[in-house]
């Protein structure tokens, strides 16, 4: 689950609606610094994704979802599962309006600590020492940008949650 910081951040006045082209700037953020910086978005249930999102992210024992102010269809999720063993917490971001290659290029930049052009493809980052599997990938005609954690205490400490 994300940090309080994050919803409190999310719910705020400022900026009031978000553009896709914030989308990974709001997933490096909240899912791998466990802080948001901008955004408004209005929490939403899990069962409110629309179904091939929600069908692509299984069945969580915990989730927190928000739907992006100012986007038709963009939402940042934090899951978490007790019924596996990999990959027991996710979060991510996708929208049905992002471009995957500036989006991949944002992401491996935060991740690999230098530019990138990104790729058209999808595309897959593994840090073992960092505990992640992070992925761009266009599905069910959403892009995703999203961060598996290897294990339940990898990733930003978020013992503080809602």
């Amino acid at each position: 689950m994300l940090p309080l910081v994050v919803a409190a951040t999310l719910n705020a006045a400022a900026p009031s609606v978000v553009t896709n082209d914030q989308l990974p700037g709001v997933l490096i953020a909240a899912c791998l610094d466990g802080r948001a910086q901008m955004g408004a978005a209005t929490p939403i249930d899990f069962e409110a994704l629309p179904l091939e999102l929600r069908g692509r992210l299984g069945k969580p024992s915990a989730a927190q979802v928000w739907k992006f102010n100012g986007l038709d269809q963009a939402y940042l999720y934090s899951l978490r599962y007790t019924d596996r063993a990999f990959s027991p917490r996710i979060c991510g971001v996708a929208s049905d309006e992002l471009v995957l290659r500036p989006a991949s290029a944002a992401v491996e930049s935060r991740l690999r600590g230098a530019a990138s052009a990104g790729s058209y493809r999808p595309v897959e980052w593994i840090s073992e020492e960092a505990g992640y599997r992070a992925l761009a990938t266009r599905k069910g005609g959403f892009t995703i940008l999203q961060v598996n954690w290897l294990k339940e205490e990898a990733g930003p400490d978020d013992s503080t949650t809602q």
